[in-house]
């Protein structure tokens, strides 16, 4: 199976297209619509794909238009086809510096009928955890054996305490086919000082492209 690169760590030069069925997106502060260039933190695209539990992601490549170093969460619900309530979904903050991308998404266990899905950005100043991915050089290829090894540096001085890669891949048509979340650490489950550590996925049936985007921080 071949496997195209794809990868952007910092920023993307352009933009997918997706077929995920969206109901309204805001910030939860001045209620500008997410996909605005005016969002503190804009929705680049946002994807839907079934794992093959049954699951539900939904998932959304951000851009941070700030300067500021901050924790980004999103508060999520599922609908089926009469517009009423399924669940709620699971997901985590993301601790972003100025500028970064990253992907934000959220796990629905029983939504399998989900035809519709709302969302709302939740934004504050990062203070007790600290953004490091500006500390961290990440890369990524294709072994000789079919596996994507994902390679993370830890350039500072300082101890990181965890790099998470959000891996999506599409097939040639460019629908999402896999998506996985990561963590590129030691069996410390951190990343030290200058350290490099690996890690390796194994991309699905019918993937052709990936992407990769990763955050960093430290306590």
């Amino acid at each position: 199976m071949k496997i195209l690169k794809s990868f952007m760590a910092a920023m993307i030069i352009f933009l997918l297209s997706a077929n995920t069925a969206l109901a309204a997106a805001a910030t939860d502060s001045d209620m500008i619509d997410a996909t605005s260039p005016d969002a503190d933190i804009q929705v680049m695209e946002t994807y839907e794909h079934s794992s093959e539990w049954g699951y539900k992601y939904l998932i959304a490549v951000c851009k941070n238009n700030t300067d500021e170093d901050l924790e980004v969460s999103w508060d999520t619900v599922s609908y089926d086809a009469n517009n009423n309530i399924l669940e709620t979904g699971s997901s985590y903050s993301s601790y972003v510096v100025g500028r970064q991308w990253f992907v934000l998404y959220a796990l629905f266990l029983d939504s399998d009928d989900a035809e519709n899905y709302d969302y709302k950005i939740n934004i504050d100043n990062a203070q007790y955890i600290v953004p490091a991915q500006n500390d961290v050089t990440l890369e990524a290829s294709m072994s000789s054996n079919g596996k994507l090894i994902i390679q993370a540096t830890n350039n500072s001085d300082k101890d990181i305490s965890t790099i998470q890669a959000a891996t999506l891949f599409f097939d040639e048509d460019h629908n999402i086919v896999g998506f996985e979340d990561s963590y590129v650490v030691n069996s410390n489950y951190n990343v030290k000082a200058g350290e490099t550590v690996v890690n390796d996925l194994t991309p699905p049936d019918g993937a052709d492209t990936y992407e990769i985007y990763y955050t960093a921080y430290r306590y």
